[in-house]
């Protein structure tokens, strides 16, 4: 929105003027070829006399004055002329300008309506050279009050105005139809208000600087309609988009597009889970009208990463590993780079998150004596779950014995493998996912360049 300020720099100038030829009585002279303009006398030819209750004329440096006196005072009405072309025509009182009056600028701007003291107070219409005015209450020489401003381009506020700024309720209207009904502080929409565009868009809600903040409802020419939180003047945070062919958007919204999580409604189709810029991407669950269901990971609307299908019935129907939309039987969980290695999360009896450096020459999955520690103090580990112990041949060829025990739950990414046998590593030992593990898939592979586990 243009919000123009109006300028009395030159208003101030001159009233300043004022106050220095009422003291500058000594360049007075009277002229009386000065056509008679009052019902008063004239003032008398001789500067030393008293101006009382008569008509008369005063010139100093240039500066002009013809009007009534009082007290050798400028009192009544008169015209005071300026040596730069500025000019006032009113009520004085005390050698300034009070009650009514017409002050025209020379650079074209003219103020018609009520003095005090030498400024515009009360009631008046200011008038710019290039066609800008306003009309209303003035204090101390601006704007403050109910007024109305007009500009050349024909745009125009009506409404509150304090220290010659929009302040408080106003209508602000554009050429094209553009229409603004609210709340104003400093010149800028500030509060609750409604926009209406020339396009039939509207916005009915908060605003701060000018731009929609907090809360509020863009409902679109067309039907279509946004009901939640703004910041500066974007969708931000949790909303509803609703759109007339049916489709619907219930959830977070970041700088204008769908971010976070949310639920979508579209050709009978439903997504509830992550969104980022306006897709699929991260968890979720989409459900076909047929109800179908697909549970698992997106990226950019399609299908990717580890995920299941379920029937109507909720039958599983595959479970494996999406590239873009197309199906791979396998799993793939990403595995992450721990000092020279890298380790995948595991998850024991459903309890314990660790990660497991993948070892296929190790024969069963090896936990350290304090992780197991932890597990039985959690109660993830019983006595009845150990089944003996076996000797185990080391790299260096020579063998150690190691209690053995059945891990009831193994989970690595999206896939769980039940009664995995593990052995009971020293207290230095390593987490390994060896072949008691492994060896439960039809085939696993290490993808080197994505860093995954893959496992079919």
């Amino acid at each position: 929105m243009k919000l123009a300020e109006m300028t009395f720099a030159d208003v101030v100038k001159a009233a300043l003027m004022v106050l220095v030829l009422a003291v500058a009585g000594v360049a007075m002279a009277a002229d009386r070829a000065e056509a008679q303009q009052s019902n008063l006398p004239r003032c008398p030819r001789n500067h030393k006399a008293s101006w009382h209750n008569c008509f008369g004329t005063l010139t100093a440096d240039n500066n002009k004055y013809v009007g009534e006196f009082e007290d050798d005072k400028r009192n009544g009405v008169g015209t005071y002329t300026f040596a730069n072309g500025d000019k006032y025509v009113g009520e004085f009182k005390d050698g300034m300008y009070n009650g009514q009056g017409t002050l025209t600028l020379g650079n074209g701007n003219t103020y018609i309506g009520q003095f005090k003291d030498g400024m515009f107070n009360g009631q008046g219409t200011y008038t710019l050279a290039n066609g800008d005015k306003y009309v209303g209450e003035f204090k101390d020489a601006y704007p403050n009050g109910q007024g109305t401003k007009t500009f050349a381009n024909g745009e125009k506020y009506v409404g509150e105005f304090k220290d010659n700024k929009y302040n408080g309720q106003g209508l602000y209207t554009f050429p094209d139809g553009t229409i603004f009904v609210g709340e104003f502080k400093d010149h800028k929409h500030n509060g609750q208000g409604t926009y209406t565009l020339a396009n039939g868009d509207k916005y009915v809600g908060e605003f701060k600087d000018d731009y929609p903040n907090g809360q509020g409802t863009y409902t679109f020419a067309n039907g279509d309609k946004y009901v939640g939180e703004f910041k500066d003047g974007m969708y931000n945070g949790q909303g509803t988009f609703t759109f007339t062919d049916g489709e619907k958007y219930v959830g977070g919204f970041k700088d204008g597009e769908y971010n976070g999580q949310g639920s979508s409604y579209a050709n009978g189709n439903k997504y509830v889970g992550e969104f980022k810029d306006n897709r699929y991407n991260g968890q979720g669950t989409l459900t076909l009208p047929n109800g179908d269901k697909y549970v698992g990971e997106f990226k950019d609307d399609k299908r990717n990463g580890n995920g299941k299908e379920f029937a109507a019935n909720g039958t599983i129907t595959r479970s494996g590993y999406w590239n873009a939309g197309d199906y791979s039987a396998g799993s793939r969980i990403k595995m992450v780079k721990d000092g020279g290695t890298y380790t995948v999360p595991v998850t024991i009896n459903g309890v314990l998150p660790l990660h497991f450096t993948v070892d296929s020459g190790a024969s069963d999955v090896q936990i350290p004596s304090d992780v197991v520690s932890t597990l039985i103090r959690m109660g993830a580990i019983t006595r009845s779950d150990f089944i003996g112990s076996q000797e185990y041949q080391l790299a260096d060829g020579s063998t150690i014995e190691s209690r053995t025990f059945r891990i009831r739950s193994l989970k690595v990414g999206e896939r769980t493998v039940q009664n995995v046998k593990g052995s009971v590593a020293g207290p230095n030992g390593s987490l390994l996912l060896g072949q008691s593990f492994l060896e439960t898939f039809k085939s696993w592979s290490m993808d080197n360049t994505k860093h995954e586990l893959v496992l079919e």
